[in-house]
């Protein structure tokens, strides 16, 4: 009975891989849907990446400095 349930694991996993590139339309379709739905079960798992990037408020920073040195520009210029 064991080498029935991995010829049936085997063909299973074929069928979600690449079963849409060679079965005919309905059974394509299917075998589509199941690896997006399994797809999004195991993305469901990691998490979000919807975090700022630290290079950004680096550069917030840097854009912020910038503007104060443009406004005392004056002010060093002058200084000898």
């Amino acid at each position: 009975m064991k080498p029935v349930g991995s010829i049936i694991l085997v063909l299973a996993l074929i069928f979600v891989a690449v079963g849409d590139s060679f079965l005919p339309k309905p059974l394509s379709t299917l075998s589509k849907n199941a690896r997006t739905r399994v797809n999004n079960i195991f993305l469901s798992f990691t998490p979000d990446t919807d975090f700022e990037k630290p290079s950004k408020q680096r550069d917030a920073q840097v854009d912020d400095m910038e503007e104060r040195v443009k406004g005392n520009r004056e002010q060093l210029l002058q200084q000898p």
